[in-house]
């Protein structure tokens, strides 16, 4: 399992110091984003600098307890199913208390960068993603 621990920052809340929603997203994005560097899979500058793009077509949310201004999050990343052409990242969020504060599920589908087309996965991502497989996370 792949975990990062961070702060929830003043940018991150809305005005009553509670974690604005979409927030909870990119946190756990941020995650994956550092997944991928770990797994020399760094994201592109462009889209024609790879040979294929995992693009996000579906984001789930749910929130267990509420996230505060100063709260440390562990956030710990697997990947929930592997496909031929997707894949479904998970995402557990826990508070510095060891309290379960919220979930994220996003199912990404790799495409062709040049023509959007479906494609299969790369070699190297179905190696790296089989490497964290949690079914069931």
């Amino acid at each position: 399992m792949f975990t990062r621990t961070v702060t929830v920052r003043l940018h991150h809340t809305d005005a009553y110091g509670i974690i604005f929603f979409a927030n909870q997203f990119k946190l756990c994005h941020d995650v994956f984003q550092d997944w991928l560097e770990e797994q020399g899979l760094p994201l592109p500058v462009t889209r024609t600098a790879v040979e294929a793009l995992a693009v996000v077509i579906r984001a789930e949310s749910d929130y267990a307890a509420p996230i505060q201004l100063g709260d440390r999050l562990t956030i710990a990343y697997g990947v929930e199913k592997i496909g031929s052409t997707s894949f479904v990242n998970a995402f557990t969020l826990t508070n510095q208390a060891g309290v379960l504060v919220g979930k994220v599920r996003t199912v990404h589908v790799m495409t062709d960068p040049v023509t959007s087309a479906k494609r299969p996965l790369p070699p190297a991502w179905r190696t790296a993603l089989t490497g964290s497989l949690v079914p069931g996370l």
